[in-house]
């Protein structure tokens, strides 16, 4: 039975470094940058970074903001940056803007048997749920089937991800043209989920890569605010990013099929174009096709 406590120990400890990163998160960015390179705007009480990229057409289309995550489930600063270089070389306006969503809950661990012990290392990645034949969620999961995602905090994250679209709104609100927004893993969860709690700050178009939640109830939400929404979604899923969001793929296109939503489409980008390499010069082969994708996308809606 003691055997536990040390592996127990190390996910607490590595939980509250978790928050201790993204709390310091914002100020790295701000000195891995000069003065010229980076803007900020106000979220809440605290300033948060942001990375502007002018558009390489005398008329731009508009401004496209990609939310960038600490995740490797998300999109990550520098891949934010290559996708935001290829977007302005079309005619867009990039904002990069980091996020620091406050997605851990503190609480105390606790020793359990050893089967959550286990349970305890599975990683937020893995989906224990399944899809039965009728397409449906399956509900139930047992609340000690994945010690980690116990820790993850949606309705913090949502709130605190609804600040900061506030904020990026006010920032840009003398901008014109077109408003795209572009998320990755669970930081494209939240933003549905802000959206249906704000719908002022509907965008002209969401680009939703990978959207999912490591927990089942909030995971199946996804399906429904993509299939409700009244906004225009390009839904690209990257195969093997996450089982979470691979689970509701397929239901996500069903569903908002049957709705009879207009301006959908779905498109699966296989796991070997998730490469990278040292070398500067080269993009990696997921981000140009998300990139090519997306200008696809918009030229479909006439922009």
């Amino acid at each position: 039975m003691f055997r536990q406590y040390p592996i127990l120990l190390l996910t607490f400890f590595a939980l509250l470094f978790s928050t201790t990163v993204r709390g310091n998160s914002f100020a790295d960015i701000s000195l891995a940058y000069t003065p010229s390179e980076i803007n900020e705007i106000m979220v809440g009480d605290s300033m948060a970074p942001i990375i502007e990229i002018e558009a390489n057409t005398p008329l731009p289309l508009g401004v496209a903001v990609i939310l960038t995550e600490l995740q490797d489930t998300s999109l990550t600063l520098a891949q934010g940056q290559l996708l935001g270089n290829a977007l302005a070389e079309k005619g867009w306006n990039v904002v990069v803007s980091p996020l620091n969503l406050p997605m851990i809950k503190q609480t105390a661990p606790q020793a359990n048997s050893t089967e959550d012990t286990q349970n305890s290392q599975t990683s937020v990645n893995n989906a224990p749920a399944e899809i039965n034949a009728s397409n449906d969620i399956v509900e139930g999961l047992h609340p000690r089937s994945n010690l980690l995602s116990q820790h993850l905090d949606f309705e913090s994250a949502t709130t605190h991800l609804t600040l900061h679209l506030n904020a990026l709104n006010n920032h840009l609100q003398s901008r014109q043209g077109y408003r795209l927004y572009i998320a990755q893993g669970m930081a494209a969860s939240s933003y549905l989920s802000a959206l249906q709690m704000q719908p002022e700050l509907y965008p002209d178009s969401f680009v939703a890569i990978s959207p999912f939640w490591p927990e089942t109830l909030v995971n199946s939400n996804v399906i429904e605010n993509i299939a409700e929404s009244s906004y225009p979604v390009l839904d690209i899923s990257l195969d093997g990013v996450s089982e979470w969001s691979d689970l509701t793929a397929e239901e996500r296109k069903k569903r908002s099929k049957n709705n009879l939503k207009i301006h959908y489409r779905q498109i699966k980008i296989p796991s070997k174009s998730l490469s990278f390499s040292i070398n500067k010069k080269y993009k990696p082969l997921h981000i140009q096709q998300v990139a090519d994708r997306t200008i696809g996308w918009t030229r479909h809606l006439g922009w």
